[in-house]
């Protein structure tokens, strides 16, 4: 991992969310992040796991994963992509990305949740609960 680059990139981050790490630099929580329109919240705290050759691989995909509060629903529904109880404990649940556009070379933390914002808008949803 580069952690130097981690850091810069956390930094940028930190200017538009507050933000936690880990201290060997395998998650980082992204409180109050900002949900589009839709959705059960207006802002929840986002927890990633970073991959391990950080920036080459991309965050969110692989072991590299994205948890949410298991309580999140948009329109009253559960998106396509959420995965109750497949987190760290049972107030997380996971946000599946198969694959992300990700260039390790110009993208960044702030890429990342950028791209994560656009694909929770108005995204799939299976059933009512």
């Amino acid at each position: 991992m580069n952690t130097a680059r981690l850091k810069s990139d956390l930094r940028n981050l930190s200017y538009a969310y507050p933000v936690a790490i880990d201290d060997d630099y395998k998650s980082i929580i992204v409180k109050d992040f900002n949900l589009p329109p839709g959705y059960n919240y207006d802002s929840i705290p986002v927890l990633l796991k970073l991959p391990r050759d950080y920036p080459e691989s991309p965050p969110g995909v692989g072991n590299a994963k994205v948890y949410v509060p298991s309580s999140l629903r948009f329109k009253g529904k559960k998106p396509c992509d959420f995965h109750e109880y497949s987190g760290p404990t049972k107030n997380w649940a996971w946000w599946c990305y198969e694959e992300i556009a990700w260039n390790p070379f110009k993208d960044d933390l702030v890429t990342f949740f950028e791209l994560m914002r656009a694909h929770m808008t108005n995204p799939k949803t299976k059933g009512f609960f």
